[in-house]
């Protein structure tokens, strides 16, 4: 077996994994990056949801350092267009970022090795325990297993599959939110469907039994057709498992077809095809670590500051079912923040956790699960973990003070540093 060592191990090449381990290199730290997909990005790239959240609020910008800096790094590659960032909540959809999915593949690469990461695709981690020194991590790579031993573990898998593996206490809701296969869809002109026709169509397409709620949940599928997207729900029972995640897999493709086959039988839509899919699907919640502490929905909605708030996020409550939505907007000026100890797994010493399997109840976690916020905490993580490593600090021991610093040092935005007005 081969064996490494690295100052911080960060498992999970995501949203919040890929700086948590830019933040940590540029820390100063020694970083090993791990990721189970051929190529960085997780949902944003291999899932397809290349919109990822808001970096905005109330027209003022909460999230920085690396995450913002590899969105100004695709608008100057022409990957991205940045919308206007005008004060608004419920229409917050209209600040997302459409970015270009290779070109942002790349931008992860390079940021990650320019910054020193240590990059290891295609690998899984099998084992972990932690240790007085750190954490012992064996990981299954392609033919082979590797022994690494790290001074922190930065889960940023989504699912906690680290931290589970090592021990740690977890909690999952008792109804998860369901998965998505993004999609692309080509092979007809939007402008050619007669909006009326269509519409009586899929109503006869649900009556005969041609077209069922449980493959389209609710969506409108009039207005996916224009978009030339359907976004496919599903639900994702027991996702954090091979098994569980195996079957939302095969679910999802299996709906969409059948959604096709029944769309092709309305004249304009009889070449319609997939142009592409996600590799994978999009899955909003499975499991959420315990940590020392707990973000609630009302916590969440108040936007208080903390002496332990280290990032902004900025989205509604914003909870999935199978035909609806429940959705709370954030007051004005009111901006949530995220605090450190719900990245710290209860009783962790050298573990800590960036994401959205952050510890949080499952309202609060419906808002914290998309991808800017899995950055911003990923980068708080990141930089945690490399101060720990130099200063000989248990997790939760770092002082507040320090963190604060050093996330300033980065270019990140640490709450308290942007003042919001009360009105528009």
């Amino acid at each position: 077996m081969k064996n490494l060592s690295t100052d911080v191990l960060v498992v999970g090449g995501g949203s919040a994994g890929c700086f948590a381990a830019i933040s940590a290199a540029r820390a100063g730290a020694s970083v090993m990056l791990v990721e189970k997909n051929g190529m960085l990005g997780g949902t944003t790239t291999c899932g397809m949801v290349n919109f990822p959240g808001l970096f905005h609020a109330f027209g003022k910008q909460i999230i920085d350092g690396p995450a913002w800096e590899s969105i100004l790094r695709c608008v100057a590659r022409h990957g991205a267009v940045l919308p206007p960032f005008p004060y608004q909540s419920p229409h917050h959809n209209m600040q997302q970022i459409l970015i270009d999915i290779f070109t942002y593949c790349c931008i992860l690469d390079e940021m990650c090795l320019e910054a020193g990461v240590r990059i290891l695709l295609h690998t899984m981690v099998s084992e972990v325990t932690e240790t007085e020194l750190g954490a012992d991590v064996t990981l299954t790579a392609k033919g082979e297993k590797i022994h690494i031993r790290a001074g922190v573990l930065i889960d940023a898998t989504g699912d906690a599959d680290a931290l589970r593996l090592a021990g740690f206490a977890y909690r999952i809701s008792q109804r998860t939110q369901p998965a998505t296969l993004m999609n692309d869809l080509s092979g007809y002109d939007p402008d050619a469907i007669d909006e009326h026709k269509f519409r009586e169509y899929i109503q006869k397409c649900y009556e005969n039994g041609t077209l069922t709620m449980e493959d389209s949940q609710g969506i409108d599928m009039y207005r996916r057709v224009m978009k030339k997207r359907i976004h496919m729900h599903v639900e994702a029972t027991d996702a954090h498992t091979s098994e569980g995640k195996t079957a939302v897999e095969i679910k999802a493709r299996q709906a969409l077809r059948r959604i096709l086959d029944c769309l092709s039988g309305f004249e304009g839509l009889e070449n319609i095809r997939v142009e592409r899919t996600g590799a994978e699907c999009g899955v909003r919640e499975t499991v959420r670590i315990v940590g020392e502490k707990e973000m609630t929905a009302a916590e969440y909605l108040s936007g208080e500051i903390k002496d332990d708030s280290v990032c902004h996020a900025f989205y509604p409550i914003d909870l999935h079912r199978s035909c609806d939505i429940k959705q709370i907007f954030l007051e004005d000026g009111k901006v949530p923040c995220v605090c450190y100890g719900s990245l710290v797994p209860k009783g962790a010493k050298h573990m800590l956790v960036a994401g959205r399997c952050l510890s949080s109840d499952t309202d609060a976690n419906s808002a914290l699960r998309v991808q800017a916020t899995c950055m911003a905490t990923g980068q708080v993580a990141g930089v945690a973990a490399a101060i720990c490593v130099k200063h000989g600090y248990g997790v939760y021991d770092i002082p507040m003070d320090t963190l604060k610093k050093e996330l300033r040092k980065l270019g990140a935005i640490v709450p308290g540093d942007v003042s919001f007005l009360s009105t528009p």
